[in-house]
């Protein structure tokens, strides 16, 4: 009984350290990430470049105009 155990499990931990060692080969494999991801995070990031620089051009303008009057 004891040795059907510790053969189950010594296969089950055989089994687990291959499919270990194939996702770290697989995950480097890969390039970082892939291209469709990174172009979206590029494209949030222009667009919010955009809005903090509209932002603080706007509180620029808008203090400016409040000194004016």
């Amino acid at each position: 009984m004891m040795l059907n155990l510790y053969v189950a499990s010594h296969f089950a931990y055989r089994d687990l350290a291959a499919w270990i060692a194939k996702q770290r080969e697989r995950m480097s494999a890969e390039d970082g990430m892939s291209e469709t991801i990174q172009s979206v995070l590029w494209a949030i990031f222009a667009i919010a470049a955009v809005g903090i620089a509209w932002a603080v051009i706007q509180s620029f303008i808008t203090t400016k105009a409040a000194q004016i009057r």
